[in-house]
């Protein structure tokens, strides 16, 4: 019999990254704490400094809009300036339980005597993003003035290998510390659960929770589905644009595609640091009729862009940084999630932790990581098998609803919960 909540409970969320910043950790992040506090929980969310002058008066309005106070403490620099911070904050707060949305502040804890349950999106732990892992001169380094400065330039420096080599050692020790300092991991795939079992962490400690999304927001109405005749199928892919997603590759395919298909367009969602790389690849193979950058959209505005495609593709790949030699990969897919709940045939590679999310010839179809034959036989199936292609949507949609949609979610974080704090 699951467990369950029979109380309201005091939680602090540790939610580094955290609207209006965007991207899929902040989308979990926004959407588990505004669940949890309609369920009626007490919640305090401490996240990063808005140290950017820019982004500081939209930081304000954001969190005014927010049932729950927001206290932007941590540091994007000094770890252990925002171990401390969390820990006055805990104190005065007294909570039953510690949620944090990495596995870098089961420390935090440990030191208040409350149990942590943390998520781990994988790479956390296969990169960890703690810039100063060191106690010593953390207080300095996490200041507003001198936190300000290094991170800028933390973005932009490349370090020599041996600087490098020290940081990632003491970082991974940090990581690994922190993850088996905490009650219980929510892994967002059976690829994340095995990266922190490599970490000695216990299996019972571990649980794989895939999904997080808002089913009705992006459930299709049937007017709402591409009309196939009278134009080319349209492909569609959103995500940051970052070397992990693949898109020079997808990018790559599209002239094969168009021989089969002359009308065919792709759709690019999002924004990055691989936009000009793409826009310059597309400009070379003189696809800039057949292949459109969005750029970055408001998450309210995004199911009209899912159900105007035919296919949704997401081209994801292991990449490994040149200096530090860390890998990073696809851990999950948020973006495959909306797909399915948006009624959109998906089809993606079976790299990382996307075979968590589609099972191939279920939810959607998989290709080999990187192969464009594959890919293009795969993508062929679905444009011109109709009974396939309409199996393959319904099973999204039902899936979504089922296993992917928050209500799911939030339910099973409160069992973790409940499996941890004491009289519920």
């Amino acid at each position: 019999m699951p467990l369950s909540i029979n109380r309201s409970l005091r939680l602090l969320l540790i939610l580094p990254e955290y609207p209006p910043s965007f991207g899929g950790m902040q989308t979990h992040a926004v959407n588990l704490s505004r669940h949890l506090a309609a369920q009626g929980h007490q919640l305090k969310v401490l996240t990063c400094r808005a140290d950017d002058p820019d982004l500081h008066e939209e930081c304000l309005r954001h969190d005014a809009t927010q049932s729950f106070p927001v206290r932007r403490v941590l540091s994007r620099v000094a770890h252990w300036h925002s171990v401390a911070q969390a820990v006055a904050v805990g104190r005065r707060f007294a909570p039953d339980l510690i949620y944090a949305s990495n596995v870098y502040f089961g420390e935090v804890g440990r030191v208040l005597g409350v149990p942590t349950v943390c998520r781990s999106v994988g790479n956390d732990v296969m990169r960890p993003w703690i810039a100063y892992p060191f106690r010593f001169g953390s207080s300095l380094l996490g200041s507003r003035w001198v936190g300000t400065r290094l991170y800028r330039l933390f973005r932009q420096f490349n370090a020599p290998e041996w600087i490098e080599r020290i940081l990632r050692d003491q970082r991974r020790l940090v990581m690994t510390q922190a993850a088996r300092a905490s009650a219980c991991v929510l892994a967002n795939s059976a690829f994340t659960a095995a990266l922190l079992a490599d970490l000695g962490l216990p299996p019972d400690s571990v649980r794989v929770l895939t999904g997080g999304v808002d089913s009705r927001h992006f459930q299709p109405a049937e007017t709402t589905r591409p009309a196939l005749t009278g134009r080319g199928p349209r492909l569609l892919t959103a995500c940051r644009l970052v070397p992990k997603k693949g898109l020079d590759f997808l990018i790559s395919l599209m002239p094969q595609i168009r021989q089969r298909h002359a009308d065919a367009m792709l759709d690019i969602v999002g924004d990055g640091r691989e936009r000009r790389r793409c826009e310059a690849q597309v400009a070379r193979l003189g696809l800039r009729d057949c292949v459109r950058f969005l750029g970055r959209l408001p998450q309210e505005s995004l199911p009209v862009y899912y159900w105007q495609a035919d296919v949704f593709v997401l081209a994801s790949r292991v990449t490994r940084n040149r200096i530090s030699g860390q890998r990073d990969a696809e851990t999950m897919g948020r973006v495959l999630c909306e797909a399915n709940a948006a009624g959109v045939p998906v089809l993606a590679s079976a790299s990382g932790g996307i075979p968590s999310v589609i099972e191939h010839e279920r939810n959607g179809l998989l290709f080999a990581e990187g192969d464009p034959a594959d890919c293009l036989r795969q993508l062929f199936r679905l444009l011109d098998d109709r009974a396939l292609s309409a199996s393959l949507r319904a099973a999204g949609l039902q899936r979504a609803r089922d296993e992917f949609d928050w209500q799911w979610i939030v339910r099973a974080h409160e069992q973790a919960f409940a499996a941890h704090v004491p009289a519920i």
